[in-house]
């Protein structure tokens, strides 16, 4: 069953690879902690953004630690920098500040080593949200 759930999860079909995710999401407590931490570090980048994303929940339902996602960073820190411009985008909108916020990310940081990645984003459609983003962590381009 959780081969079949990886495969789907790495799918060029974005609504089997969607479904599966909310199957995930759903039945986190069966899959396991080691499951989800695989997640994390999962190599299609699409979903171990929507992993990171669910990252808040899971550490404040006390399924992860702080300690354990911090050690996991590095790949969150990755997708900051992703060629997959939806997925670094929606990484610095969505995820980052609530990962700074709950302390698994050093701001200080990504400020100083990623910055640029940010700037390098240049799409319209993401334009004010990740201006936003700039605003919040001091960042100017």
């Amino acid at each position: 069953m959780e081969s079949r759930i990886k495969e789907y999860l790495q799918s060029e079909d974005k609504e089997l690879k969607h479904e599966a995710w909310n199957y995930v999401e759903a039945h986190y407590k069966e899959l396991g902690k080691d499951f989800i931490i695989e997640m994390l570090k999962f190599p299609d980048t699409g979903t171990r953004y929507r992993a990171w994303n669910f990252v808040k929940k899971l550490v404040e339902e006390k399924f992860l630690t702080v300690e354990e996602c911090k050690a996991l960073s590095p790949y969150f820190l990755e997708m900051l920098k992703d060629n997959n411009v939806v997925v670094r985008a929606l990484s610095w909108y969505v995820t980052l500040i609530p990962l700074i916020d709950i302390g698994i990310i050093d701001k200080e940081k990504v400020v100083k080593e990623y910055s640029r990645y940010l700037c390098e984003i240049k799409e319209q459609e993401y334009k004010d949200v990740l201006e936003e983003v700039r605003e919040e962590l001091g960042i100017k381009c």
